[in-house]
C-alpha cells in the first residue's frame, strides 16, 4: 500500500511539471505570434486631395486589417488574429502639391503659408488645382486674422503692444521715393531786352515793338523742366487685422532757378524795358549803349515746394478670388483691399523773381553808376481737411496701389516787392546814397501784402510694386497735384512806370502811381513719376 501511495504522488508531481512547460511555451509562442505580427504590419498611406474624397468615419473604424503570423499555418477553420487598423484624424489639406515620391516610413507634412497672396505658388499650370480654382477660394491675405482684410500685409501676433512705458508698435511700413516732377510753369513779362542791329537810335534801343528788338529773358513761360525731390512715408497698424491705422508723408524739393545774366560795354546793347506812363509808349532803360553806358544785368527765378500730412487709414472693404492677367492666361490667386483716408494737409510753395543792374556811365560830363534791384516775392501756404480713398490689389509678388485724395481749406497768401537804388555821382554829398525803389519797384507798390482764399487740392497717385523679399518691396509710381488758388510772382510784376518815381524822386510829383500792386491769382499743378522702396515689419 505504501509503493502504491508514491507512485500516486509521482505521477501527480509529473504532471504537474508538464502543465507549467507547456503554459510557458504556450505564452512565448502567443508573445513571438504578437512581435511577428507587429513586424509585419504596414499602415495603409492615402493623399488626401480634398476633403471631398474622404472615407465617412464610420466605415473607417469599421475596417481591419487581417494579418497571418509568420511560421505558423493557419487552419482554414480558424480566424487568423485581428488587428484593427488605426483610424486617422480628420485633416485639414489645403492642396497636394507636386514633389518627390513619398518613401515607405516617411512623414510629410502639408505646405504652410505664411497668410498672404504672395505666399501662394504663382508658377502653377493651367491645370493645377490653385489656377483652375478647384479649392473655391483664394485662402490668402489673412494672417489667420480675418480673411482678406490684410491682403499684402506683413502682419505679427500684436499689432499694438499696451504698456506702460514706450513702445514701438510691432505693424508699419516707412518708405522713401526719389521725385522727377514737373510743375506749371512761371509766366514772367519781358525782363531783359537787346537790339539786334548796333546802329539802332538810342530812343528805340531795347524798345518792344520794335522791329529791331529781341528778348532776351521773360516773355514766355520758365521752371518747366524738371525738378527733383523726396517723399518720405510712415505709419503704425493699430490692430492685429490692419483695420485702423495712421500714418503720415513728407516731400521737398530742392530749390531749383533760372535765369539770364550779361554784361557788355555797349555792345551788345542791353536794356530793361517798361511803359511810360507820363508819354504813354513802350520805353526802355539802358543798361549797355555804346558810348553812353556800360553794365551788366542778372535776371533770375526760382521755385520751392514742401508738402506733407497725417491722416487715418479705415479698411472699408476687401476681395480674394482669381483673375487672369489681362484678359489673357490661366486664373491665379489675387486679394484686394480698399481703405477710406481723412486727415490734415499742408502744402507751401515759394517763388521769386530778382532783377540786379550795375551801371557805369561812360559820358565824362556825367561820370557816376547806379546799383538797381527789384525783387518779387510769393508765398503759398495751404492748411486744410484732407479724405480720400486709397486701394490695393496683391497678385503674387506684384502689387497695384491707386489713390486719390482731396484736400480742402485755406492757402494763406503774401506777396513780398521790395527794390533798391544805390547812386554813386561825385559831384552828390555824400557821394553814395540809396534810395527806396528800383524800376519796377517803387513806393507805390512796394510792400508786404497777405490774403486768405478758399482752395482744394485733389491728388491722384498710383504705384506698381515688387516684393522683393517678405520686408521689402520695390516701387515705381505717378502722381499728379492740383492746387486751385495760388499767387505767383511773374503775375504780380507791373511793367507801367511813372518815371517821375526813378531815384531820385522828382520833386514835386507828378502823374499816376504807377507801378501799383494789385491780385492776381491762379491755379497750379505738379506731377511727375517716383522710384523708390517700401519696407514692412
Amino acid at each position: 500500500m505504501r509503493t502504491f501511495h508514491l507512485l500516486v504522488s509521482a505521477v501527480l508531481v509529473t504532471a504537474s511539471l508538464v502543465g507549467e512547460v507547456t503554459a510557458q511555451q504556450s505564452s512565448v509562442r502567443q508573445r513571438s505570434s504578437e512581435r511577428t505580427a507587429r513586424a509585419s504590419w504596414r499602415p495603409t498611406r492615402t493623399q488626401v486631395v480634398s476633403p471631398s474624397r474622404q472615407q465617412p468615419a464610420d466605415q473607417s473604424r469599421n475596417k481591419t486589417n487581417r494579418v497571418l503570423l509568420v511560421d505558423h499555418h493557419q487552419d482554414p477553420t480558424q480566424h487568423a488574429e485581428v488587428i484593427p487598423t488605426p483610424t486617422a484624424e480628420p485633416q485639414s489639406v489645403i492642396h497636394t502639391m507636386p514633389g518627390p515620391p513619398i518613401m515607405d516610413g516617411q512623414i510629410t507634412v502639408s505646405p504652410a503659408f505664411d497668410g498672404s497672396c504672395d505666399a501662394l505658388p504663382g508658377d502653377c499650370g493651367c491645370g493645377d488645382a490653385l489656377c483652375v480654382g478647384d479649392c473655391g477660394t483664394c485662402s490668402s491675405g489673412d494672417c489667420g486674422l480675418g480673411g482678406c482684410s490684410t491682403c499684402g500685409e506683413l502682419c505679427s501676433d500684436e499689432a499694438w503692444r499696451p504698456c506702460i512705458t514706450l513702445c514701438i508698435p510691432q505693424d508699419g511700413w516707412v518708405s522713401f521715393e526719389y521725385l522727377a516732377w514737373y510743375q506749371d510753369g512761371m509766366t514772367l513779362p519781358p525782363l531783359v531786352t537787346t537790339s539786334i542791329d548796333p546802329s539802332v537810335s538810342q530812343a528805340d534801343a531795347g524798345v518792344l515793338g520794335r522791329p529791331t528788338t529781341s528778348v532776351l529773358f521773360g516773355d514766355d513761360e520758365v521752371l518747366t523742366d524738371t525738378f527733383k525731390g523726396g517723399r518720405l512715408q510712415y505709419g503704425v497698424w493699430l490692430d492685429r487685422a490692419h483695420t485702423w491705422g495712421v500714418g503720415g508723408e513728407y516731400f521737398e524739393f530742392s530749390s531749383v532757378s533760372t535765369g539770364f545774366s550779361g554784361t557788355s560795354e555797349g555792345n551788345p546793347i542791353l536794356a530793361r524795358p517798361f511803359f511810360n506812363t507820363q508819354t504813354g509808349l513802350e520805353d526802355s532803360e539802358l543798361v549797355a549803349f555804346p558810348d553812353v553806358i556800360t553794365g551788366s544785368v542778372a535776371a533770375s527765378a526760382k521755385t520751392e515746394l514742401v508738402g506733407g500730412g497725417v491722416n487715418f487709414r479705415y479698411l472699408t472693404c476687401c476681395n480674394e478670388g482669381f483673375s487672369k492677367w489681362f484678359f489673357c492666361g490661366c486664373p491665379e490667386p489675387f486679394c484686394s483691399r480698399s481703405e477710406s483716408l481723412f486727415g490734415y494737409r499742408y502744402l507751401q510753395l515759394d517763388e521769386g523773381v530778382t532783377v540786379t543792374e550795375d551801371l557805369t556811365s561812360a559820358l565824362v560830363a556825367a561820370p557816376g553808376g547806379f546799383l538797381i534791384q527789384d525783387s518779387f516775392q510769393t508765398r503759398n501756404q495751404f492748411n486744410g481737411f484732407d479724405f480720400g480713398w486709397k486701394y490695393r490689389r496683391t497678385r503674387g509678388c506684384w502689387t497695384y496701389d491707386s489713390m486719390f485724395r482731396m484736400g480742402i481749406g485755406i492757402t494763406r497768401q503774401t506777396a513780398t516787392l521790395a527794390g533798391q537804388t544805390t547812386v554813386n555821382d561825385p559831384s552828390l554829398d555824400p557821394a553814395t546814397q540809396t534810395y527806396q525803389g528800383g524800376l519796377l519797384t517803387q513806393t507805390s507798390n512796394i510792400g508786404s501784402y497777405s490774403q486768405d482764399q478758399f482752395a482744394v487740392v485733389p491728388e491722384f497717385r498710383f504705384n506698381l510694386g515688387y516684393q522683393a523679399t517678405d520686408h521689402w518691396r520695390a516701387t515705381v509710381g505717378y502722381t499728379f497735384i492740383y492746387w486751385s488758388n495760388v499767387v505767383r510772382p511773374g503775375d504780380h510784376i507791373s511793367r507801367d512806370l511813372n518815371t517821375d518815381f526813378l531815384p531820385p524822386a522828382a520833386d514835386p510829383f507828378t502823374g499816376s502811381q504807377r507801378p501799383a500792386f494789385a491780385w492776381n491769382t491762379t491755379d497750379y499743378w505738379v506731377q511727375g513719376v517716383s522710384i523708390g522702396a517700401e519696407y514692412r515689419w
